[in-house]
Protein backbone atom coordinates (compact mmCIF):
# COMPACT_ATOMS: atom_id res chain seq x y z
CA UNK A 1 0.00 0.00 0.00
CA UNK A 2 3.20 2.32 0.83
CA UNK A 3 4.47 2.08 -2.21
CA UNK A 4 1.59 2.27 -4.36
CA UNK A 5 1.11 5.77 -2.85
CA UNK A 6 4.65 6.39 -3.00
CA UNK A 7 4.10 5.79 -6.91
CA UNK A 8 1.26 7.95 -6.74
CA UNK A 9 2.33 10.78 -5.51
CA UNK A 10 5.82 10.23 -8.00
CA UNK A 11 3.37 10.46 -10.99
CA UNK A 12 1.32 13.45 -9.45
CA UNK A 13 4.50 15.33 -9.49
CA UNK A 14 5.53 14.43 -12.50
CA UNK A 15 2.00 15.19 -13.86
CA UNK A 16 2.47 19.22 -11.88
CA UNK A 17 5.81 19.48 -13.78
CA UNK A 18 4.44 18.57 -17.07
CA UNK A 19 1.71 20.95 -16.63
CA UNK A 20 3.70 23.73 -15.56
CA UNK A 21 5.82 23.04 -18.41
CA UNK A 22 2.85 23.63 -21.15
CA UNK A 23 0.81 26.02 -18.94
CA UNK A 24 2.99 28.88 -17.16
CA UNK A 25 4.27 29.72 -20.67
CA UNK A 26 0.64 29.63 -22.41
CA UNK A 27 -0.44 31.77 -19.01
CA UNK A 28 1.97 34.21 -20.09
CA UNK A 29 1.32 34.13 -23.80
CA UNK A 30 -2.73 34.25 -23.16
CA UNK A 31 -1.99 37.36 -21.04
CA UNK A 32 -0.06 38.81 -23.75
CA UNK A 33 -2.73 38.19 -26.46
CA UNK A 34 -5.33 39.50 -23.92
CA UNK A 35 -2.89 42.72 -23.95
CA UNK A 36 -3.53 43.31 -27.17
CA UNK A 37 -7.34 43.89 -26.75
CA UNK A 38 -7.29 45.12 -23.15
CA UNK A 39 -4.54 47.76 -24.92
CA UNK A 40 -6.96 48.90 -27.47
CA UNK A 41 -9.56 49.81 -24.69
CA UNK A 42 -6.64 51.25 -21.93
CA UNK A 43 -5.49 53.68 -25.08
CA UNK A 44 -9.15 54.41 -26.63
CA UNK A 45 -10.65 54.92 -22.82
CA UNK A 46 -8.10 58.09 -22.88
CA UNK A 47 -10.23 59.45 -25.85
CA UNK A 48 -13.07 59.08 -23.17
CA UNK A 49 -15.88 56.94 -21.69
CA UNK A 50 -17.93 56.59 -24.63
CA UNK A 51 -15.01 55.73 -26.81
CA UNK A 52 -14.77 53.16 -24.13
CA UNK A 53 -18.07 52.19 -24.22
CA UNK A 54 -17.97 51.79 -28.31
CA UNK A 55 -14.81 49.56 -28.86
CA UNK A 56 -15.41 47.37 -25.48
CA UNK A 57 -19.04 46.71 -26.95
CA UNK A 58 -18.17 46.35 -30.43
CA UNK A 59 -14.76 44.34 -29.68
CA UNK A 60 -16.33 42.24 -26.90
CA UNK A 61 -19.08 41.00 -29.68
CA UNK A 62 -16.73 40.80 -32.71
CA UNK A 63 -14.01 38.74 -30.69
CA UNK A 64 -17.03 36.48 -28.89
CA UNK A 65 -18.03 35.73 -32.83
CA UNK A 66 -14.46 34.87 -33.29
CA UNK A 67 -13.89 32.38 -30.81
CA UNK A 68 -16.95 30.47 -31.89
CA UNK A 69 -15.30 29.79 -35.54
CA UNK A 70 -11.59 29.16 -33.85
CA UNK A 71 -13.89 26.58 -31.48
CA UNK A 72 -14.03 24.15 -34.48
CA UNK A 73 -10.38 24.84 -34.66
CA UNK A 74 -9.09 24.71 -30.95
CA UNK A 75 -9.62 20.54 -31.79
CA UNK A 76 -6.29 20.29 -33.74
CA UNK A 77 -4.18 20.55 -30.89
CA UNK A 78 -6.20 16.95 -29.36
CA UNK A 79 -5.80 15.85 -32.71
CA UNK A 80 -2.19 16.32 -33.15
CA UNK A 81 -1.78 15.44 -29.32
CA UNK A 82 -3.10 11.75 -29.84
CA UNK A 83 -1.25 11.12 -33.09
CA UNK A 84 2.06 11.42 -31.16
CA UNK A 85 1.03 9.77 -28.12
CA UNK A 86 -0.01 6.77 -30.72
CA UNK A 87 3.35 7.32 -32.73
CA UNK A 88 1.73 8.62 -36.00
CA UNK A 89 3.94 11.10 -36.26
CA UNK A 90 2.96 10.99 -40.26
CA UNK A 91 -0.26 12.32 -39.59
CA UNK A 92 0.60 15.54 -38.29
CA UNK A 93 1.21 17.82 -41.60
CA UNK A 94 -1.79 16.36 -43.10
CA UNK A 95 -3.67 17.55 -40.15
CA UNK A 96 -2.22 20.89 -39.40
CA UNK A 97 -2.94 21.66 -43.20
CA UNK A 98 -6.53 20.55 -43.04
CA UNK A 99 -6.94 23.14 -40.16
CA UNK A 100 -5.68 25.79 -42.01
CA UNK A 101 -7.87 25.62 -44.99
CA UNK A 102 -10.90 24.94 -42.70
CA UNK A 103 -9.47 28.53 -41.19
CA UNK A 104 -9.75 30.03 -44.51
CA UNK A 105 -13.06 29.35 -45.57
CA UNK A 106 -14.17 30.64 -41.74
CA UNK A 107 -12.38 33.68 -41.66
CA UNK A 108 -14.94 34.81 -44.60
CA UNK A 109 -17.79 34.37 -42.14
CA UNK A 110 -15.83 36.32 -39.64
CA UNK A 111 -15.13 39.21 -41.65
CA UNK A 112 -18.88 39.29 -43.35
CA UNK A 113 -19.87 39.32 -39.77
CA UNK A 114 -17.91 42.09 -38.68
CA UNK A 115 -18.89 44.60 -41.44
CA UNK A 116 -22.84 43.67 -40.55
CA UNK A 117 -22.09 43.87 -36.75
CA UNK A 118 -22.69 47.84 -36.96
CA UNK A 119 -25.99 47.56 -38.83
CA UNK A 120 -27.46 44.84 -36.04
CA UNK A 121 -26.01 47.36 -32.74
CA UNK A 122 -28.47 49.79 -34.20
CA UNK A 123 -31.26 47.67 -33.24
CA UNK A 124 -30.28 47.24 -29.88
CA UNK A 125 -30.50 50.21 -27.00
CA UNK A 126 -27.41 51.52 -27.22
CA UNK A 127 -26.44 55.78 -27.22
CA UNK A 128 -26.29 57.44 -29.97
CA UNK A 129 -22.56 58.09 -30.50
CA UNK A 130 -21.49 54.39 -29.27
CA UNK A 131 -22.52 52.66 -33.33
CA UNK A 132 -20.25 55.42 -35.52
CA UNK A 133 -17.59 54.79 -33.04
CA UNK A 134 -18.24 51.19 -33.11
CA UNK A 135 -18.23 51.07 -37.18
CA UNK A 136 -14.83 52.59 -37.11
CA UNK A 137 -13.22 50.24 -34.90
CA UNK A 138 -14.16 47.23 -36.85
CA UNK A 139 -13.40 48.61 -40.60
CA UNK A 140 -10.30 48.79 -39.32
CA UNK A 141 -10.22 45.30 -37.03
CA UNK A 142 -11.31 43.36 -39.81
CA UNK A 143 -7.88 42.43 -41.20
CA UNK A 144 -6.99 41.01 -38.27
CA UNK A 145 -9.88 37.91 -38.28
CA UNK A 146 -7.92 35.79 -40.79
CA UNK A 147 -4.66 36.37 -39.64
CA UNK A 148 -6.55 35.71 -35.80
CA UNK A 149 -7.38 32.20 -37.36
CA UNK A 150 -4.45 31.06 -38.94
CA UNK A 151 -2.58 32.05 -35.36
CA UNK A 152 -4.96 29.93 -33.43
CA UNK A 153 -4.33 26.79 -35.50
CA UNK A 154 -0.26 27.25 -35.22
CA UNK A 155 -0.62 27.83 -31.49
CA UNK A 156 -2.77 24.90 -30.95
CA UNK A 157 0.30 22.69 -33.01
CA UNK A 158 2.81 24.56 -31.10
CA UNK A 159 1.45 23.24 -27.96
CA UNK A 160 0.87 20.06 -28.95
CA UNK A 161 4.30 19.56 -30.01
CA UNK A 162 5.35 21.26 -26.40
CA UNK A 163 6.80 24.55 -28.16
CA UNK A 164 4.72 26.71 -25.80
CA UNK A 165 7.97 28.93 -24.92
CA UNK A 166 7.81 29.55 -28.73
CA UNK A 167 4.07 30.65 -28.34
CA UNK A 168 5.17 32.90 -25.04
CA UNK A 169 8.00 34.26 -26.93
CA UNK A 170 6.01 35.58 -30.12
CA UNK A 171 3.11 36.84 -27.89
CA UNK A 172 5.14 38.52 -25.29
CA UNK A 173 7.31 40.79 -28.08
CA UNK A 174 3.29 41.28 -30.68
CA UNK A 175 1.87 42.99 -27.10
CA UNK A 176 4.74 45.00 -26.44
CA UNK A 177 4.51 46.11 -30.65
CA UNK A 178 0.61 46.45 -30.26
CA UNK A 179 0.77 49.42 -27.24
CA UNK A 180 2.72 51.57 -29.08
CA UNK A 181 1.33 51.19 -32.01
CA UNK A 182 -1.86 50.96 -30.96
CA UNK A 183 -0.97 54.89 -29.05
CA UNK A 184 0.73 56.02 -32.58
CA UNK A 185 -2.11 55.47 -34.43
CA UNK A 186 -4.81 56.37 -31.87
CA UNK A 187 -3.22 59.55 -31.07
CA UNK A 188 -0.69 60.32 -34.01
CA UNK A 189 2.75 61.96 -33.58
CA UNK A 190 0.77 65.67 -33.23
CA UNK A 191 -2.00 66.42 -31.89
CA UNK A 192 -5.32 65.78 -33.83
CA UNK A 193 -3.23 63.69 -36.13
CA UNK A 194 -4.29 60.29 -35.15
CA UNK A 195 -6.96 58.12 -35.97
CA UNK A 196 -8.98 57.85 -33.26
CA UNK A 197 -10.63 54.37 -32.35
CA UNK A 198 -10.01 53.14 -35.85
CA UNK A 199 -6.42 53.68 -35.04
CA UNK A 200 -6.19 50.93 -32.11
CA UNK A 201 -8.09 48.22 -34.72
CA UNK A 202 -5.33 49.44 -37.36
CA UNK A 203 -3.10 48.75 -34.75
CA UNK A 204 -4.04 45.10 -34.16
CA UNK A 205 -4.40 44.05 -37.58
CA UNK A 206 -0.61 44.78 -38.35
CA UNK A 207 0.55 43.07 -35.09
CA UNK A 208 -1.46 40.01 -36.30
CA UNK A 209 0.08 39.48 -39.45
CA UNK A 210 3.65 39.80 -37.65
CA UNK A 211 2.64 37.27 -34.90
CA UNK A 212 1.54 34.63 -37.90
CA UNK A 213 4.53 35.42 -39.59
CA UNK A 214 6.93 35.09 -36.44
CA UNK A 215 5.09 31.75 -35.18
CA UNK A 216 5.05 30.08 -38.24
CA UNK A 217 8.86 30.95 -39.07
CA UNK A 218 9.84 29.79 -35.65
CA UNK A 219 7.97 26.17 -35.82
CA UNK A 220 9.69 25.76 -39.41
CA UNK A 221 12.88 26.74 -37.88
CA UNK A 222 13.38 24.35 -35.08
CA UNK A 223 14.68 21.10 -36.62
CA UNK A 224 13.03 18.67 -34.45
CA UNK A 225 9.27 20.21 -35.27
CA UNK A 226 10.22 20.68 -38.49
CA UNK A 227 10.42 16.96 -38.80
CA UNK A 228 7.37 16.47 -37.60
CA UNK A 229 5.77 19.15 -39.41
CA UNK A 230 6.40 19.23 -42.90
CA UNK A 231 5.14 21.58 -44.82
CA UNK A 232 4.96 19.57 -48.27
CA UNK A 233 2.18 17.41 -46.15
CA UNK A 234 0.10 20.30 -45.80
CA UNK A 235 -1.28 19.95 -49.19
CA UNK A 236 -2.05 16.21 -48.69
CA UNK A 237 -5.67 15.39 -47.96
CA UNK A 238 -6.49 13.62 -44.42
CA UNK A 239 -10.19 12.68 -44.55
CA UNK A 240 -9.94 11.82 -40.88
CA UNK A 241 -8.31 14.81 -39.87
CA UNK A 242 -11.57 16.49 -41.80
CA UNK A 243 -13.83 14.57 -40.18
CA UNK A 244 -12.53 15.15 -36.74
CA UNK A 245 -12.12 18.56 -36.72
CA UNK A 246 -16.05 18.60 -37.97
CA UNK A 247 -17.44 15.96 -35.85
CA UNK A 248 -15.52 17.19 -32.52
CA UNK A 249 -15.19 20.94 -33.26
CA UNK A 250 -18.86 21.08 -33.91
CA UNK A 251 -19.86 20.81 -30.16
CA UNK A 252 -17.03 22.75 -28.79
CA UNK A 253 -17.71 25.53 -31.12
CA UNK A 254 -21.60 25.24 -30.35
CA UNK A 255 -20.06 25.56 -26.47
CA UNK A 256 -18.91 28.87 -27.44
CA UNK A 257 -21.82 30.31 -28.99
CA UNK A 258 -23.91 29.44 -25.49
CA UNK A 259 -20.88 30.97 -23.70
CA UNK A 260 -20.46 34.04 -26.01
CA UNK A 261 -24.00 34.44 -26.97
CA UNK A 262 -25.10 34.66 -23.42
CA UNK A 263 -21.99 37.39 -22.71
CA UNK A 264 -23.73 38.83 -26.13
CA UNK A 265 -26.88 39.29 -24.74
CA UNK A 266 -25.65 40.64 -21.03
CA UNK A 267 -23.51 43.54 -22.52
CA UNK A 268 -26.33 44.16 -24.87
CA UNK A 269 -28.52 44.59 -21.93
CA UNK A 270 -26.30 46.26 -19.67
CA UNK A 271 -25.64 49.34 -22.54
CA UNK A 272 -29.74 49.40 -21.87
CA UNK A 273 -28.64 50.57 -18.22
CA UNK A 274 -26.48 53.58 -19.67
CA UNK A 275 -22.79 54.12 -20.92
CA UNK A 276 -21.29 54.28 -17.43
CA UNK A 277 -22.83 50.49 -16.37
CA UNK A 278 -21.64 49.41 -19.91
CA UNK A 279 -18.38 50.64 -19.25
CA UNK A 280 -17.62 49.13 -15.70
CA UNK A 281 -19.19 45.74 -16.95
CA UNK A 282 -16.93 45.27 -19.66
CA UNK A 283 -13.84 46.94 -17.71
CA UNK A 284 -14.79 43.61 -14.63
CA UNK A 285 -15.04 41.40 -17.60
CA UNK A 286 -11.85 42.40 -19.07
CA UNK A 287 -10.34 41.71 -15.27
CA UNK A 288 -12.17 38.61 -15.55
CA UNK A 289 -10.87 37.30 -18.71
CA UNK A 290 -6.81 37.84 -17.61
CA UNK A 291 -7.46 36.08 -14.60
CA UNK A 292 -9.22 33.27 -16.74
CA UNK A 293 -6.23 32.98 -18.78
CA UNK A 294 -4.75 30.74 -16.17
CA UNK A 295 -7.57 28.45 -16.00
CA UNK A 296 -7.80 28.31 -20.37
CA UNK A 297 -3.78 28.15 -19.91
CA UNK A 298 -3.66 25.33 -17.65
CA UNK A 299 -7.03 23.75 -19.82
CA UNK A 300 -5.25 23.95 -22.65
CA UNK A 301 -1.80 21.97 -20.82
CA UNK A 302 -4.58 19.61 -19.74
CA UNK A 303 -6.19 19.18 -22.64
CA UNK A 304 -2.88 18.06 -24.16
CA UNK A 305 -1.63 15.54 -21.81
CA UNK A 306 -4.98 13.68 -21.43
CA UNK A 307 -4.95 13.59 -25.60
CA UNK A 308 -1.57 12.30 -25.45
CA UNK A 309 -2.60 9.96 -22.47
CA UNK A 310 -5.65 9.17 -24.78
CA UNK A 311 -3.89 7.98 -27.39
CA UNK A 312 -1.37 5.95 -25.69
CA UNK A 313 -4.03 4.21 -23.96
CA UNK A 314 -3.25 5.05 -20.27
CA UNK A 315 -6.47 6.49 -18.43
CA UNK A 316 -4.75 6.56 -14.97
CA UNK A 317 -2.72 9.03 -16.50
CA UNK A 318 -5.49 11.07 -18.13
CA UNK A 319 -7.31 10.96 -15.28
CA UNK A 320 -4.47 12.57 -12.97
CA UNK A 321 -3.63 15.25 -15.50
CA UNK A 322 -7.19 16.70 -15.71
CA UNK A 323 -7.69 16.71 -11.72
CA UNK A 324 -4.71 18.31 -10.77
CA UNK A 325 -5.12 21.20 -13.62
CA UNK A 326 -8.84 21.58 -11.88
CA UNK A 327 -7.36 21.68 -8.16
CA UNK A 328 -4.11 23.46 -9.09
CA UNK A 329 -6.02 25.94 -11.24
CA UNK A 330 -8.79 26.29 -8.48
CA UNK A 331 -6.23 27.75 -5.98
CA UNK A 332 -4.62 30.19 -8.65
CA UNK A 333 -7.42 31.19 -9.65
CA UNK A 334 -8.82 32.00 -5.79
CA UNK A 335 -5.84 34.02 -5.14
CA UNK A 336 -6.35 36.25 -8.33
CA UNK A 337 -9.98 36.53 -7.48
CA UNK A 338 -9.30 38.56 -4.16
CA UNK A 339 -7.21 41.24 -6.14
CA UNK A 340 -10.63 42.08 -7.54
CA UNK A 341 -12.20 42.60 -4.37
CA UNK A 342 -9.76 44.38 -2.26
CA UNK A 343 -8.72 46.94 -4.98
CA UNK A 344 -11.11 47.11 -7.63
CA UNK A 345 -10.28 50.84 -7.84
CA UNK A 346 -6.94 50.27 -9.52
CA UNK A 347 -8.66 47.48 -11.94
CA UNK A 348 -10.93 51.01 -13.16
CA UNK A 349 -7.76 53.20 -12.91
CA UNK A 350 -5.73 50.78 -15.64
CA UNK A 351 -8.93 51.51 -18.36
CA UNK A 352 -9.52 54.86 -16.82
CA UNK A 353 -7.10 56.72 -15.28
CA UNK A 354 -7.57 59.43 -12.96
CA UNK A 355 -11.35 59.38 -11.43
CA UNK A 356 -11.88 62.64 -12.38
CA UNK A 357 -15.80 63.60 -12.53
CA UNK A 358 -16.44 62.14 -16.06
CA UNK A 359 -15.43 58.71 -14.75
CA UNK A 360 -16.08 58.94 -11.45
CA UNK A 361 -19.61 56.96 -12.47
CA UNK A 362 -17.94 54.21 -13.96
CA UNK A 363 -15.78 53.90 -10.77
CA UNK A 364 -19.01 53.62 -8.74
CA UNK A 365 -20.17 50.92 -10.72
CA UNK A 366 -16.67 48.60 -10.98
CA UNK A 367 -16.73 49.12 -6.85
CA UNK A 368 -20.45 47.86 -6.71
CA UNK A 369 -20.00 44.63 -8.72
CA UNK A 370 -16.41 43.39 -7.86
CA UNK A 371 -18.05 41.47 -4.95
CA UNK A 372 -20.34 38.92 -7.47
CA UNK A 373 -17.12 39.76 -9.94
CA UNK A 374 -15.13 37.70 -7.33
CA UNK A 375 -17.56 34.69 -7.14
CA UNK A 376 -17.50 34.84 -11.51
CA UNK A 377 -13.94 34.91 -11.87
CA UNK A 378 -13.41 31.92 -9.65
CA UNK A 379 -16.16 29.43 -11.15
CA UNK A 380 -15.87 30.57 -14.99
CA UNK A 381 -12.45 29.48 -14.30
CA UNK A 382 -13.43 25.85 -12.78
CA UNK A 383 -15.35 25.75 -15.30
CA UNK A 384 -12.70 26.36 -18.14
CA UNK A 385 -10.55 23.57 -16.62
CA UNK A 386 -13.25 20.77 -16.59
CA UNK A 387 -14.21 21.62 -20.25
CA UNK A 388 -11.13 21.38 -21.14
CA UNK A 389 -10.04 18.28 -19.35
CA UNK A 390 -13.17 16.56 -21.33
CA UNK A 391 -12.03 18.21 -25.03
CA UNK A 392 -8.68 15.83 -24.07
CA UNK A 393 -10.99 13.07 -24.14
CA UNK A 394 -12.50 13.93 -27.54
CA UNK A 395 -15.87 14.84 -25.32
CA UNK A 396 -17.66 17.93 -26.64
CA UNK A 397 -20.89 16.50 -27.59
CA UNK A 398 -22.73 16.30 -24.14
CA UNK A 399 -20.96 19.05 -22.18
CA UNK A 400 -22.08 21.19 -25.04
CA UNK A 401 -25.92 20.02 -23.69
CA UNK A 402 -24.45 20.81 -20.29
CA UNK A 403 -22.84 24.52 -20.52
CA UNK A 404 -26.48 25.05 -22.67
CA UNK A 405 -28.57 24.11 -19.37
CA UNK A 406 -26.21 25.65 -17.18
CA UNK A 407 -25.18 29.26 -19.09
CA UNK A 408 -28.55 29.94 -20.29
CA UNK A 409 -31.08 27.69 -18.57
CA UNK A 410 -29.97 28.98 -15.16
CA UNK A 411 -27.26 31.88 -16.12
CA UNK A 412 -29.10 34.42 -18.91
CA UNK A 413 -32.52 33.42 -17.72
CA UNK A 414 -31.62 33.52 -13.72
CA UNK A 415 -29.80 37.52 -14.39
CA UNK A 416 -33.07 38.61 -16.54
CA UNK A 417 -35.39 37.60 -13.68
CA UNK A 418 -32.81 39.23 -11.08
CA UNK A 419 -32.71 42.22 -12.99
CA UNK A 420 -36.08 42.83 -13.90
CA UNK A 421 -38.40 40.87 -12.03
CA UNK A 422 -36.37 40.84 -8.90
CA UNK A 423 -35.28 44.81 -10.01
CA UNK A 424 -32.02 44.39 -9.12
CA UNK A 425 -30.32 45.86 -12.66
CA UNK A 426 -27.45 45.36 -13.27
CA UNK A 427 -26.12 43.35 -10.21
CA UNK A 428 -29.03 40.98 -11.17
CA UNK A 429 -27.33 40.16 -14.29
CA UNK A 430 -23.85 39.28 -12.54
CA UNK A 431 -25.76 36.87 -10.20
CA UNK A 432 -27.32 35.00 -13.28
CA UNK A 433 -23.55 34.80 -14.54
CA UNK A 434 -21.88 33.45 -11.61
CA UNK A 435 -24.68 31.24 -10.84
CA UNK A 436 -24.85 29.44 -14.72
CA UNK A 437 -20.87 29.20 -14.61
CA UNK A 438 -21.02 27.82 -11.35
CA UNK A 439 -23.58 24.58 -12.21
CA UNK A 440 -21.88 24.42 -15.04
CA UNK A 441 -18.27 23.81 -13.42
CA UNK A 442 -20.14 20.95 -11.58
CA UNK A 443 -21.77 19.16 -13.90
CA UNK A 444 -18.23 19.25 -16.02
CA UNK A 445 -16.65 17.66 -13.04
CA UNK A 446 -18.53 15.45 -12.08
CA UNK A 447 -18.80 14.38 -16.22
CA UNK A 448 -14.88 14.00 -16.18
CA UNK A 449 -14.81 11.67 -12.95
CA UNK A 450 -17.34 9.39 -14.64
CA UNK A 451 -15.66 9.13 -17.65
CA UNK A 452 -12.24 8.68 -16.70
CA UNK A 453 -13.53 5.41 -14.58
CA UNK A 454 -15.70 4.11 -17.78
CA UNK A 455 -13.69 0.71 -19.60
CA UNK A 456 -15.96 2.04 -22.56
CA UNK A 457 -13.96 5.07 -22.77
Amino acid sequence: MESRHLVGRALNREELRALARLGVPLAGASLAEMGMALTDMAVVGRLGGLELAAVGLAGGIAFDMLAILLGILTIVGVLVAEAIGAGRHDRVGAIVGQALRIALGLSVLMIAFALALPVLLTWTPQDAGIVPLAQAYLHALVWAFPLAMIYGVLVDTATALERTRTVFLVSVGAVLLNAPLSWLFVFGLEEGAGLGVAGAGYATSLVHLIMVAALFWALLADRSTRQVLDPRAFLRRDRQARSDITRLGLPVAGMTVVESGMFSVITILMGGFGAPVLAAHRILTGFADIATTVAFALGDAATIRVARALGAGDMNRARRSGHLAIISGGLLLAALALLCLLNPDAIAWIFLGSRDADNAAVYGWVEALSGIGVIYVLVSGLQILAEHALRGLKDTFVPMIQQTIGLWGVGLAGGVIAAYALDLGAMGLWYGMAAGSGITAVLFVLRFRRLTRSEAL
